[in-house]
């Protein structure tokens, strides 16, 4: 599941510009998963989101379950961090529209079109978590997020 090429930089980079295009006119939906690591990451995406004025909600949760997948409206932006990067053919399934995903869990299925993924698993399986990845990403919408390091290392620890 490797891919070639991009570095994760490079790639978080990339799937920023596509967020800030795909999010421009959209509702966002969160779905964090409920330890440590996905929390901080909820944290720091919800401050980077407000300060971008975004119109957002968010759902913390134990696990990611194939109805839930479904019952997800299909017309808003999705954001899921800290899971998902297991369940990418119920994802594929769904009907869900734009769909982002900061994970850092093992991967064994075939990434959908409709997603647009960071994962260290496809990167040279560098160990960082998903509070470290949020972190990275929304530092790449501003430096300004720098600030949430402190947040990041939490959730890194935590994990």
């Amino acid at each position: 599941m490797e891919k070639e090429g991009n570095s994760l930089e490079v790639e978080i980079e990339v799937i920023v510009k596509k967020f800030l295009e795909k999010s421009q006119d959209k509702e966002i939906q969160i779905i964090s998963h409920f330890d440590t690591d996905g929390i901080t990451s909820a944290s720091i995406i919800i401050q980077t989101l407000k300060k971008l004025d975004k119109v957002f909600s968010i759902k913390v949760i134990k696990s990611l379950e194939e109805q839930f997948i479904y019952d997800l409206p299909k017309e808003k932006l999705t954001i899921f961090l800290d899971l998902a990067s297991g369940s990418l053919n119920h994802i594929a399934n769904s009907q869900l529209k734009d769909v982002f995903i900061i994970d850092h869990h093992e991967i064994t299925q075939d990434i959908p079109e409709n997603v647009h993924i960071i994962n260290p698993e496809l990167h040279d399986k560098q160990k960082i978590s998903s509070s470290g990845l949020t972190y990275l990403f929304c530092k790449e919408i501003s430096s300004e997020n720098k600030k949430f390091a402190k947040i990041a290392i939490l959730g890194m620890i935590g994990d």
